[in-house]
Parts: structure tokens; sequence; C-alpha cells
């Protein structure tokens, strides 16, 4: 199963072809260049050549577009041009970037020259007492930047060299506040002080020294990734920002035993993101993604899973994270596609990432994904967790149209605000819990009208409009696009919603009101004018989301599907909600949910307390790092992937990758 690499060199040899000749007159053309990458964005690619070529297509029909962005991504598209021969006009981007870095840094040296001739200037200080001052250039762009001149310096002139050497020379934003800066701007400082002179730079970053200390914090971040995952994973902002990182190792003054470790970090990585794949949506929880909704067209770092696994088409050019994905060498093993994208059979996915106490599940069934996130809590102390920059949990599914989202969800939200900041409804697990088998989703809902925890107005939002400051409540968000709805919500508590690739019925505790007609409040209004969004009000609440696929259900129509759906729903199912004395403190009490899907199964969550699927506790201490029918890796353990013939051991007590054969135990190395 593993890429031949006669295969890789002939695909690379035909990208490089592509470049050099068949691309060669596309930007010399009169043809509107948005245009060109709306029509090339518009088709669909089955194969891995058609995609990447269609990604090079499109990063290389505006240039001019391309050395005007600010997005560190054009860096990648100077390298598509560099390696290709196009000396000229990859240079091009890389100095027309620089120039916009350097006078930003600049205007920033002048800024704080003339606060201090003011008497103005107030300095920011690091732990050790020293000042930070300017200028600050941004860290994603000089890893860009860096990347480009450690491999391709040869080609540049001295002026150019010059420019490279003040910047990074100049720089003083050798540390950030996000877990991927955490890792990207010590990294930043590393490959520059192995360049230029190191006397030139600050001894230390906002995140330890540099030199021997930096690496060994590199190595303790990729043992990190690779046993417990990445950091910020599924982050469509941040994820390649840490996983992509773990290619930048591959140079001629690193350790080659650190540079081979990343490397096989990151190839864990995207396994452990292939069984969340479906067709282009990232059907897994995330931290830090926003906004609140998505379409199935990939978007962000979503856009380098697309890269390597296909579906719906993202929006293409010389600024996504696709480039990235064409423009570095590795690809992934065939077995790490299959898991990606073989949907014949529906599957549970479980994981683990972004902390010690996040337990995530995704049920994947064909068409559509159903993904939560579990929380345990210490056994001293109560402590939560509030997902501001992240949509909430619920269902994704196929909407091949992209002026729809694909995904409905269900919350008590973080903030529901106008105007929405860069913080979207999220997971506001101070009053709400998930607990998730297979396609049946529950969320317990605890103590919302509370006066102690009433929202706050936050008055430093100018034009900030709260849509209610009387209680918390849970928050449902009905993307437009269902071919047929059911509204209960008045009579029964209940929503039957058909997709046409999914069957959703929400099931509250108590009655509601939804009124489809109704505008999304938050931000801009959703995707579409019109997407909606209902609330349940009260002391407590629990809400159910579950799921079916089309195919289970007959009829003519989709509103005749739906209404045996509903019929199914309504005969074997039940919710109940009631309270439990909090063992810890004997006045309080927690909300507790049950929920009994079509199935018969019994979902019971305790908030804070117990989640159990017919009557057994789940064990989250034995919660697996990834688990789906071709990979499994344990907590801190070895990873194993296999389509029932070939098996790859990725094994982290000596860092080798392992190959046989399932049926002859035939080792290969």
């Amino acid at each position: 199963m593993k890429l031949p690499q006669s295969l890789a060199t002939l695909l690379l040899a035909s990208m490089l072809s592509f470049l050099s000749h068949g691309a060669e007159s596309n930007h010399k053309n009169t043809i509107d260049p948005k245009k060109t990458i709306e029509a090339i964005s518009s088709q669909q690619y089955e194969n891995t050549t058609d995609r990447e070529q269609a990604i090079i297509r499109a990063a290389l029909a505006d240039l001019e577009a391309v050395k005007r962005s600010p997005s560190p991504m054009t860096g990648w598209t100077a390298q598509l041009l560099l390696k290709s021969g196009r000396k000229e006009e990859g240079l091009a981007i890389v100095r027309s970037y620089m120039a916009e870095r350097i006078k930003e840094a600049k205007g920033r040296i002048a800024h704080m020259e003339k606060q201090k001739r003011e008497g103005t200037y107030k300095p920011l200080l690091l732990a050790n007492g020293m000042e930070w001052g300017e200028p600050h250039v941004n860290g994603f762009g000089l890893w860009s930047m860096i990347q480009v001149y450690l491999r391709y310096h040869s080609l540049m002139d001295d002026a150019l060299k010059a420019d490279f050497e003040w910047l990074f020379t100049k720089n003083t934003s050798w540390f950030g506040s996000t877990g991927n800066l955490s890792f990207l701007i010590p990294l930043n400082l590393y490959l520059t002080e192995n360049t230029w002179d190191p006397t030139l730079l600050p001894q230390n970053g906002r995140y330890g020294a540099r030199g021997e200390a930096a690496v060994k914090m590199f190595h303790k971040r990729i043992d990190y990734t690779a046993r417990r995952g990445s950091p910020e994973f599924a982050s469509r902002p941040y994820m390649l920002y840490n996983v992509g990182t773990l290619l930048s190792f591959d140079n001629s003054f690193t350790d080659k035993e650190l540079a081979r470790r990343a490397k096989m970090a990151y190839e864990m990585s995207i396994a452990h993101a292939a069984g969340t794949w479906l067709k282009g949506n990232w059907a897994t929880p995330a931290g830090r993604s926003y906004p609140g909704y998505l379409t199935q067209a990939p978007s962000s770092g979503a856009d380098l899973l697309w890269a390597y696994f296909g579906g719906k088409t993202p929006k293409l050019g010389g600024n996504t994270s696709a480039v990235f994905a064409v423009a570095e060498p590795w690809r992934p093993h065939p077995l790490i596609v299959k898991a990606a994208t073989d949907r014949t059979k529906a599957y549970v996915h479980r994981s683990r990432f972004d902390g010690d106490r996040h337990f995530q599940t995704s049920f994947i069934n064909q068409s559509y994904a159903l993904f939560s996130t579990a929380i345990t809590h210490p056994a001293t102390g109560r402590k939560t967790a509030i997902w501001g920059q992240t949509y909430p949990y619920g269902v994704m599914f196929d909407q091949p149209d992209t002026t729809k989202a694909s995904i409905c969800w269900m919350t008590v939200p973080c903030f529901d605000d106008k105007p929405l900041t860069n913080y979207t409804q999220g997971v506001q697990s101070r009053f709400c819990e998930y607990l998730q088998h297979r396609g049946s989703l529950l969320m317990v809902c605890h103590d919302l009208k509370n006066p102690t925890h009433r929202p706050k107005v936050r008055a430093d939002i100018k034009g900030h409009q709260p849509y209610t400051t009387d209680a918390w409540y849970a928050l449902v968000y009905v993307p437009f696009g269902y071919q047929a709805m059911i509204n209960d919500s008045q009579s029964s508590g209940r929503v039957y919603l058909d997709y046409g690739s999914v069957l959703i019925a929400i099931t509250a505790s108590q009655k509601f009101h939804w009124d489809p007609a109704a505008k999304v409040f938050s931000g801009k209004g959703g995707l579409h004018p019109q997407d909606s969004e209902f609330r349940v009000f009260g002391d407590h609440v629990a809400v159910a989301m579950e799921t079916a696929h089309p195919a289970e259900f007959t009829g003519d129509s989709p509103a005749q599907r739906l209404a045996q759906f509903k019929a199914m729903i309504e005969k074997k199912t039940a919710i109940q909600l009631t309270t439990t004395s909090d063992p810890a403190m004997t006045s309080t009490m927690l909300a507790r949910g049950s929920y009994v899907d079509r199935f018969g199964a019994r979902l019971d969550k305790t908030f804070q307390g117990d989640a159990m699927v017919n009557g057994r506790v789940i064990d989250y201490a034995t919660w697996p790092l990834v688990d789906n029918p071709w990979i499994h890796q344990e907590w801190e353990g070895n990873m194993r992937i296999s389509d029932g013939v070939t098996e790859r051991i990725y094994d982290l007590s000596d860092w080798t990758i392992t190959e046989r054969k399932v049926a002859t135990e035939k080792l290969t190395k």
C-alpha cells in the first residue's frame, strides 16, 4: 500500500511540467482572473492529480492579487513558482510581501519613536524585565518567508537578502499568547538564529530561551502531538500553524532525528483527522474555529484535507492552505486516504485532543455526521471550559449548495450578541454538557435562570445588543435548505427536518416557540437570509438531537419520508428532565437528562456527573486518542492503521513506522 517512489516522482514531474509549460500562458491571458478561479473552484476533482493541478492553476491565475495579499500562504505560492523555474514571478511575490512587512515594521518603529518624543510611550515588559520594543512582525508571515528563504535564497539578489536580514533581525515579536504561536514563534526564532548572526537576536522569547532549550521544547511538543493529539486540533484558522509547522524542520541544520519525528507526528495528525472527513465536511469538534456556520466546501485549514482527500471543492486561489499541501513534498499514505474516503458503512469515530478531559465522538453515516465533545471534571473542584471561538455541536451533512450551511447545532451560547465579534455562540460548558451514542445526542442544561449567572452586557463592544439578559437558554441553529420540515415546537416540543442527506429530530424537555421565518439574531444573521434559530428557556433544559439516513424511510416525497420518521420518533423515543442532589454540595441540585432513542438505547447524563448508556457508566479513563474502523491509538500509545490486508504501525518507543501484511505477518521496514 505504500506509494511507490516512482509514482511520487512521476506525480511531482507532472506538476512541475504543468507549472513550467501548461500554466505558463495562464498568467498572460486576458481572461478575468477572478472568473478563472471561480470556474476552477466550481468543478469537482475525483483524484489527487486533478486536485493538485486545480490548486496550482487557481493559485497562479491571479499573481497580482497574490502579490497584494498579506496571507502567509503566498509564500507557498511563491515556492511553487520557484520550484518550477519561474524565478522572476516567484521572487516578485516574495519582494512584494517583504516590502509590505518592512513598511509596516518601519511604521511601527516610527510610531514608537514619536510616542517617546511626546512622552506617551508605555513599554511592554517581558517577564525578565526586558522591553519588548518594536517592530512586532506577524509571526505567521515570518514562518512563510523564512521557509522561502531557507529553500531558495540562492536565487535571490543581494538587495532581497538584505531585506530578509533586516526584517528578521530587527523583529521583536518573538512570543505570542495562543497555542499555535507558542510553537510557531520559537520555531521562527530558531530558524532565524541559524540563518543570520544570532548575536543580533534576543536571548529569550516569551516561551523560553533559544538554542538547545528551544530544541528541547520542540521535542516535547512533537512528542505531545504524537501521543496526545495536536493542540487546537481541527481549528480551521490555526490547525495549519500547529501541525503544518512540523514539516519545517527539514533543513540543513536541524538534527535529522528531530526532523524525522516531526514528519512522523505530522503524518499521525493527518491520520487523526482522516476518520472525521466527509466529502468536504470536517465533522469533529474544533478548538478555535469560527463562525458558527459552515458550508460543505471546506475553508481555511480544511482546504489542506481536501487537497489530500477530496470532496466538495473549496474556493481556491493563491492564499489557501491547499497551496501548502501541494508545495510541500509530503503526501498521505493510501491507508490514510482510505480511512478518509471509505464511507460505505456507518461507523463511530472516537478521539481526544485539546486537553485531558475532552472526549470527542463522531458518528459518520455515509452522507452526514453527528459530532460532540463530552467533558469530565476533576475529582476536586468543578472547573469548566468556555469554548467561545468554535462552532457548537450537532450534525454536518451533504449540502452541495454553498449558499446554504451544512451544519445544524445546539448549545448554551457563550455569547449571543449583535455585533458578533470573533467569538461565535460557542459552547458554554458552565451551563451545558453533552452525551452522544451513535446517531443520538443529548444536551443537558443546568441552572440557566439563576440570577447570579445572568448574562452580562459587554460594554466594551461597540453597538452591543444582547438577545436577553434575563437568563441563559438552549439555542439551536437551523440552517435553511431543508426539503421538508415539521414544526411541533409549541405542541410537543419537537422539530423535524429533512435535508435530503439526513433526517433530524430535535426534542426538548419542554415546549418552546420556533418561528422559521424569524431571522438569526447574532452577527450578520447566519449564512443564508432564511437561516433560523430557536431558544428553549427554563431553570433546567434537556434537548436531544436524533438523526437518520434518508434511505431508512420510504415515500414519494421528502414530506412523506419525514412523516414516517416523525411517527417512529413519537412512538419509540422519550425525553425526561429531573434533578438530583450534588454529592459534593448537599444544598445544590444538579440537572439530569434522559433520552431513549428509536433503537431503545437509553442515554442518561447528570450535569457535571455520570454519563451512562443503557445503564452503564461510560469509562472515559480508557477513551482512546483515536479509534475508528481503520485507525486505532490509545492515549499516549502507538498508532495502528489497517484496511484488513495491510497494517501500518507508528511505534513511539523508537519512532519507527512499520508495514506488514496482516495475513502473512511479513514485516517490512
